[in-house]
């Protein structure tokens, strides 16, 4: 229990950087993101049911979703389709979460407005 309250508020912290207007973020913080967003899978693939471990996931997700995208370190190419991944992830879990609607809108409409395929999309 102890693991799940410092992971939650870990990622409390993580997301009101984000959301703060973070513009960058280093390698560590990425570690960090991605090491939450494991935690978490794990938790929650163990108890599906278990709405704390769910809510903790989707937090993870759109965390590490974030982080990708503000990557100091992710190519381009690479970043943004690894977000729309854990954007779609919380959107399937939570199909009404407003942040991670709006990335992913944004991130398709600027692969369509480049002439691009969206990785995954329809």
């Amino acid at each position: 229990m102890k693991l799940i309250t410092s992971f939650l508020v870990s990622l409390c912290a993580v997301l009101v950087f984000a959301q703060a207007g973070m513009k960058q973020i280093d390698d560590k913080k990425l570690k960090q993101l991605e090491k939450s967003y494991a935690i978490s899978k794990a938790a929650f693939t163990k108890k599906p049911k278990d709405a704390k471990l769910k809510k903790a996931h989707i937090t993870a997700s759109l965390a590490y979703g974030l982080g990708c995208m503000y990557s100091e370190s992710l190519p381009p190419r690479s970043k943004y389709k690894m977000a729309l991944d854990y954007f779609r992830e919380v959107l399937k879990l939570d199909p009404k979460n407003k942040e991670a609607l709006e990335q992913k809108t944004m991130i398709e409409s600027i692969y369509k407005q480049m002439g691009r395929p969206v990785p995954g999309g329809k």
